[in-house]
């Protein structure tokens, strides 16, 4: 079992392939893992960025790539004894 206690941060990225690349490893390699998704802005930074695509799109229906395509960060956990074996498996490098 993972918990906050025994896990150590193994991988953060924006990026959901990359984050597909990572948990697809452990998986096969039988590591136990945790992800937490976030979304990279708030509900103000997506309305004003989506009140200006407006306004540069003639106030019709458009709107700006910032708040069409939200934004997530990807954390993923592994037990601090598996640590070492995950850096490894996945090809990252330590912290």
């Amino acid at each position: 079992m993972i918990w906050f206690l025994n896990r150590k941060e193994l991988f953060v990225d924006s990026s959901s392939e990359a984050a597909a690349q990572v948990w697809t490893t452990l998986k096969e390699n039988g590591i136990p893992y945790e992800m937490r998704t976030k979304q990279n802005t708030t509900t103000l930074g997506k309305n004003i960025h989506y009140s200006m695509g407006a306004r540069f799109a003639g106030g019709g229906m458009g709107g700006s790539a910032f708040a069409d395509n939200p934004q997530y960060v990807y954390t993923i956990y592994v037990r601090k004894k598996d640590y070492e074996k995950a850096v490894e498996l996945c090809h990252l490098t330590n912290k």
